[in-house]
């Protein structure tokens, strides 16, 4: 029933034209009651491991341009962002979400403006190339280098039991990162960048290749995550349903 009423929010015509309030409510009810009764230990388990809080301003940007090649990717461009708020960014390739995401989080110089970062800021990022990922790295070396035991959500887990929260088997702590599938090292991305402290949580195409349970879950996660969040995505549902406010580059930058 739970996947029906899914197929409808996410495809439906008249769910894209407009939100049916009872239905919606419904399948939250019925998500609810999954949780709370089936107990089932095939479903990832998301726990945040927090930071100390960031002052209230996050982002400061003014008048922020950037080029490749001469060509203008990000031209006066400003925003403040504060402290809990969900930034959504989405447009075509190419268009320049990746750049702009980079400059406000200063890992990229602007041409000009300016761009002022808030105090006690503590970053995780989670990267749609994988980046972040050591091929000849074991599944158990990815989430704890060098040790047996992790820290998340303030309380300290042996690495093995984080693994299965993710739906890893015991037996997968040894594999090579380059033999995972694509699902596999979404999700080996995801516990890897929640195992951190942070307060500012930049998620870059965090829904590829997740499949529908975990992305659910990551949904939820961010509802109740106490930080900021910024987020790249494509997928149009989940970013109506996780950002206040969208910046939608229509392309040319």
């Amino acid at each position: 029933e739970i996947a029906r009423e899914e197929h409808w929010v996410r495809y439906g015509v008249t769910a894209r034209r407009k939100r049916n309030v009872r239905r919606m409510r419904e399948l939250g009810d019925l998500k609810d009651k999954r949780r709370n009764y089936e107990k089932s230990t095939g479903l990832a388990s998301i726990e945040q491991t927090e930071a100390g809080k960031s002052g209230k301003r996050v982002v400061e940007a003014t008048g922020l341009a950037k080029s490749w090649d001469n060509t203008p990717v990000v031209r006066d461009f400003s925003i403040r962002i504060d402290r809990g708020e969900r930034i959504g960014l989405i447009g075509p390739n190419g268009a320049g979400k990746t750049t702009l995401l980079k400059l406000l989080t200063g890992k990229l110089e602007p041409d000009a403006g300016e761009i002022r970062l808030g105090t006690n800021l503590e970053l995780a990022t989670l990267d749609q190339h994988r980046a972040a990922l050591n091929p000849d790295w074991t599944v158990k070396e990815a989430l704890s280098p060098g040790g047996d035991m992790i820290e998340v959500g303030g309380q300290t887990k042996h690495v093995m039991a984080y693994m299965k929260d993710f739906l890893f088997r015991p037996e997968q702590a040894g594999t090579p990162v380059r033999t995972l599938s694509g699902g596999e090292k979404a999700r080996l991305l995801l516990a890897r960048a929640l195992a951190r402290p942070s307060n500012l949580l930049v998620l870059d195409e965090p829904t590829n290749d997740l499949d529908l349970e975990t992305l659910d879950l990551l949904e939820d996660f961010i509802a109740g995550y106490d930080g900021t969040v910024l987020l790249i995505t494509h997928d149009r549902d989940f970013l109506d349903r996780i950002a206040q406010r969208v910046i939608a580059p229509e392309g040319d930058g």
